[in-house]
């Protein structure tokens, strides 16, 4: 007996001398003393790691540089209970992390305390944690409630869509767009909203959404609420019908003005602003005549009242038809907290001008953060000799043939985006600390 104990013991002893592992190398520019928020599936780690590794998944560790462990999370995004490809791994991050699985099958996955706490009242859940509170509705959408000792409504509808086209268009058939509709993420039917429970790095959130007025449209949104303070959004869009749509923009809404009016509106210079291509001068000069340019490092940023529609070349939007930015934010002077919006990679830029009004670009209206389609092209457009004749005026026709844009069956949009609360003592340092965030963001690179 004795002996079988003694080649048991030296048969384990063997094999784990001879386990295998693989390593994934997560490195970012780290810039603020902020840890960076990071998500990627199971599907994505094998394809890295590859399908002839005998992988343990329960076996998964997240190391720093000093080889400490990392606290992170297993997200069922399938729900059938066991890790699979569409589950994700979170986690958060200073400078570099290591993903390590093994093959020894003896090992388990680590457990860690649960940052958040998570209560549901109807058909509200509450979400609690040490630094900051959010809601998230019977749609899936998420609202900041409090930020260390501020309350109220901080940042609201994350993840919310604004939907606009033509229902039960059969232009193809007989050239008739149907009526006009317009909606949010508020108003479409709901399929299904989970709320995954709370771990050491967040709470990740799934809703399903679908259109009756627009069938085929649905909204597949997947939140992650990250302890840092960062809201991840995935916003997908399918179609399983031809759709024509006019407006498909996702959004947030009331950042920071709910709790104070003198909020300022902080973003970097547009590279490009249709309003002043038209009056034949550049962003900078648009926002100097109106007084909303403020210099940081010697480089050029508008800042102007969260609330003040800036006397708009036309329209009652702040600013529409502009080129999309690293980031923009509203923020507080008087609480010194800000509500960011930061893209997780550089913005192209389109040099024609047709392609630069009909791709995704940047609106600034009723104190929303919009960003996306919009093809309603007004007559505005042809009141100026920079942009005169770029259009077709507006028709039923022209709308059908050059406007709209057209989805069908099998089609998918994406959006990602961050959302997120931070504390600053004035708008310069503001200004820096979103540079540098969205730096960190946007520099986030991988490899074996």
């Amino acid at each position: 007996m004795k002996k079988w104990f003694l080649i048991s013991l030296v048969m384990l002893l063997a094999f784990s001398l001879f386990a295998a592992e693989k390593t994934i190398k997560i490195e970012t520019t780290q810039m603020t003393w902020v840890d960076v928020p990071y998500s990627i599936s199971f599907s994505k780690i094998l394809d890295i790691i590859g399908d002839d590794f005998e992988a343990n998944w329960y076996s998964i560790r997240v190391i720093d540089e000093n080889g400490n462990n990392i606290p992170y999370q297993i997200e069922d995004m399938d729900n059938n209970k066991r890790i699979s490809s569409k589950d994700i791994l979170l986690f958060t991050f200073k400078k570099c992390a290591k993903i390590v699985i093994s093959d020894d099958s003896n090992m388990d996955l680590l457990t860690f305390k649960p940052y958040f706490k998570l209560t549901k009242n109807n058909d509200e859940y509450l979400i609690t944690s040490k630094d900051f509170d959010v809601t998230v509705n019977k749609y899936g959408l998420v609202n900041f409630v409090r930020y260390k000792d501020i309350k109220g409504n901080l940042y609201n509808e994350i993840g919310i869509a604004r939907i606009a086209g033509w229902s039960g268009s059969t232009y193809y058939v007989n050239g008739k767009l149907g009526k006009h509709v317009e909606m949010t993420s508020n108003g479409l039917s709901i399929e299904n909203v989970r709320v995954l429970e709370p771990g050491p790095v967040g709470v990740t959130i799934i809703a399903d959404l679908y259109s009756r007025l627009l069938p085929g449209l649905n909204q597949h949104i997947v939140t992650h609420i990250f302890k840092t303070g960062d809201v991840l959004v995935k916003n997908t869009f399918t179609f399983t019908n031809y759709v024509d749509i006019m407006k498909l923009q996702v959004m947030a809404t009331a950042p920071i003005t709910s709790i104070d009016d003198n909020a300022l509106h902080i973003l970097p210079m547009f590279r490009r602003m249709v309003w002043a291509e038209q009056l034949n001068e550049t962003p900078l000069d648009y926002w100097m005549e109106r007084n909303a340019v403020k210099y940081v490092d010697g480089k050029p940023y508008i800042e102007f009242s969260a609330i003040d529609s800036m006397k708009p070349l036309w329209w009652g939007a702040t600013y529409a038809f502009v080129s999309q930015e690293n980031w923009r934010a509203n923020f507080s002077p008087k609480y010194g907290i800000g509500a960011a919006e930061i893209l997780p990679e550089k913005p192209v830029l389109y040099s024609d001008l047709k392609d630069f009004v009909f791709h995704d670009f940047w609106f600034y209206e009723s104190r929303e953060f919009r960003d996306g389609i919009f093809r309603w092209l007004p007559g505005e457009m042809d009141n100026y000799e920079a942009t005169k004749g770029i259009f077709p005026p507006y028709s039923e026709e022209n709308v059908g043939k050059y406007w709209m844009a057209r989805f069908k069956a099998g089609d998918v949009v994406k959006y990602t985006r961050y959302y997120s609360i931070f504390q600053s003592r004035d708008t310069e340092e503001a200004i820096n600390y979103l540079e540098k965030r969205a730096k960190e963001i946007q520099s986030i690179s991988i490899s074996e």
